[in-house]
């Protein structure tokens, strides 16, 4: 059997990170692939979310990665990983998905400056043996690689180099990593490759009044909510405030979900509904595959002008639903009539949405058979 390590935001208490390192699991499993997650923790990090996110949310996430995922012992710095695989080497090593090409080198964080394990500097293959490297729709996360040093972006080209298969994730990191020399791959995330079982979510709907999931992150107040639940509870359906881990809540819904909350609990909660109002990327993805209709309260582009930066903004075209992803200028402007009225609008292009899904969650698996070998056993979690 293939033993391999993943670097990925496995860890983090973020509902969709966690989400897409379970996704990979799952499919490196069914391909024979046995997979471990390096516990890259660097401390700043840590201490960013130990300062945001209860402990029992922290707690909830956590319980998720030790159920679904192989961890190995934690690694805080890029001597720590170098270590790590001169003492337990790999033949396979797996980059991403989610934001491992973002770089930030004004941070001193350790997983935002170059180099860093992400990008896979000091792998070590069996016997000085080279390993295999592959990356899986990491994203740079609009971050503009090609304003970083000369003598940085020299090392990530020959960072690049070094991998046997490349993919990304959005067009945006596409151009950045074509830049610097490489050839990518464009892969949709990994989440959608979960389609049978947030399809099977969607399925097992419990009786009772159908909702909409709530997640403005504090970006709309309590009045603008109110008038949103209004209108639809007058043709019947409630609204549902779904925290984020951080615990922010939108007041003025018909109910709310309480944290602890899990991972999979969160993607039913969205897959089960009749739309998501909200921030984030890995909410509107859980939507989309389902066939939910959703509307973005961006965060990752502040005017229509740089909407291509927006991983959000560039899936949501993917499904013809762009205009419903709303730039962090527009959210001034944006009624809870016109949300309403994109919700209904998508609802009524249900079907080709579906079609859309199950061409992306293909997308995925046609890569990851491309770059670790057919299924051959059914999926499952690799901690099982």
């Amino acid at each position: 059997m293939t033993s391999a390590y993943v670097l990925t935001h496995h860890s983090v208490p973020n509902f969709g990170a966690n989400l897409q390192a379970y996704a990979t699991s799952r499919a490196l499993a069914a391909r024979g692939i046995d997979a471990r997650y390096v516990d890259f923790r660097p401390p700043e990090l840590d201490a960013k979310y130990r300062a945001g996110v209860s402990q029992a949310q922290r707690a909830a996430h956590a319980a998720f990665c030790s159920q679904h995922l192989r961890l190995t012992s934690p690694v805080e710095t890029l001597a720590d990983f170098e270590a790590l695989c001169r003492a337990e080497p790999a033949d396979l090593y797996v980059s991403g998905s989610d934001a491992v090409f973002r770089l930030q080198p004004d941070s001193g964080r350790a997983d935002l400056c170059f180099p860093n394990p992400y990008w896979l500097v000091g792998a070590t293959g069996p016997n000085g043996a080279p390993p295999r490297r592959v990356s899986v729709a990491p994203s740079a996360m609009g971050c503009d690689l090609s304003a970083l040093p000369a003598e940085t972006r020299a090392g990530l080209a020959a960072a690049l180099a070094q991998f046997d298969a490349l993919s990304v994730r959005d067009p945006w990191t596409a151009e950045q990593i074509k830049g610097l020399g490489g050839d990518p791959t464009l892969v949709p995330d990994p989440v959608f490759s979960l389609l049978p079982q947030i399809r099977e979510m969607r399925a097992t709907r419990p009786e009772g009044r159908p909702y909409i999931v709530i997640c403005s992150q504090g970006r709309r107040d309590a009045a603008w909510v109110k008038a949103l639940t209004a209108r639809a509870e007058g043709r019947g359906v409630e609204t549902v405030a779904v925290p984020n881990p951080e615990g922010i809540c939108d007041d003025g819904t018909t109910r709310r979900i309480d944290l602890p909350l899990d991972p999979l609990d969160w993607a039913a909660l969205i897959a089960r509904s009749e739309g998501y109002v909200g921030g984030r990327f890995h909410p509107v993805v859980v939507a989309l595959t389902a066939g939910v209709p959703a509307v973005a309260i961006d965060i990752y582009h502040r005017t229509p002008l740089e909407r291509k930066r927006s991983k959000t903004w560039l899936i949501m075209r993917e499904f013809g639903c762009a205009s419903a992803c709303h730039s962090r200028a527009m959210h001034r402007v944006l009624t809870p009539g016109l949300v309403w009225a994109q919700l209904g609008l998508q609802r009524r292009a249900t079907q080709k949405r579906l079609c859309m899904g199950d061409a992306l969650a293909a997308r995925v698996a046609h890569w990851f058979d491309h770059a670790f070998g057919p299924v051959s056993q059914p999926q499952q979690d690799a901690a099982e």
